[in-house]
């Protein structure tokens, strides 16, 4: 089956997520940015960067920014919109589940809205490997809801396609893969955006 990502127009997404339906954009950033605030880290992989969302609040102190993602158009995207802009800026076409990640290991990960549609075991391994010793692993993920669905219908058709891969991860059930792969909860923090949807931010310790 081809990854439905693969298909997905970059307008589209980013216009779904801006939607005050779904409410996610500002979200994802202003994580971002509050974890390289709270952490200082020289360097940090933004792993599904799409169009480089939030890469405009990154700071001097951060030297080097490594995008990831699996849509080449989401990456050339990004590079048109930062790489002028962005010291230290590299992107990649991956896929973090399946792929050998193709950069030097970096102080600080962030993963948001990523470890809904990918397997879980591979992909945390592999994000051990690109991650230092000492350093952080910070993952977002959506959170069960009783009266939402996991994806908002919105006008933007091609982003349902993604019913076919996405699965809400249990906490715990993250927490224990990422042990298996090296990394150590230290903590986290719940999430509500106005359209009533919950989040979760976990912050990982890299042993």
């Amino acid at each position: 089956m081809n990854n439905p990502w693969l298909e997905i127009p970059i307008s589209d997404y980013e216009s779904h997520m801006s939607l005050p339906t779904v409410d996610q954009a500002v979200m994802t950033a202003t994580e971002l940015s509050r974890v390289l605030s709270q952490f200082t880290p020289e360097s940090v992989a933004v792993i599904g960067c799409a169009g480089g969302n939030g890469f405009d609040a990154i700071p001097a102190s951060t030297k080097r920014v490594v995008g990831v993602d699996i849509n080449h158009s989401y990456i050339a995207r990004a590079a048109e919109r930062y790489e002028q802009r962005i010291p230290g800026l590299e992107f990649h076409v991956a896929d973090v589940q399946s792929d050998h990640l193709p950069f030097e290991p970096v102080e600080l990960i962030y993963a948001s809205l990523v470890l809904e549609y990918v397997s879980l075991p591979e992909s945390l391994d592999n994000l051990a490997r690109v991650c230092l010793p000492g350093g952080r692993l910070v993952t977002l993920l959506q959170q069960p809801s009783t009266t939402m669905t996991a994806l908002t219908p919105s006008p933007y058709n091609t982003i349902q396609s993604l019913n076919k891969i996405m699965r809400l991860v249990p906490s715990s059930e993250c927490a224990g893969y990422a042990a298996s792969a090296g990394f150590t909860l230290e903590s986290e923090k719940s999430l509500t955006i106005k359209s009533g949807k919950s989040f979760l931010v976990q912050v990982y310790y890299r042993q």
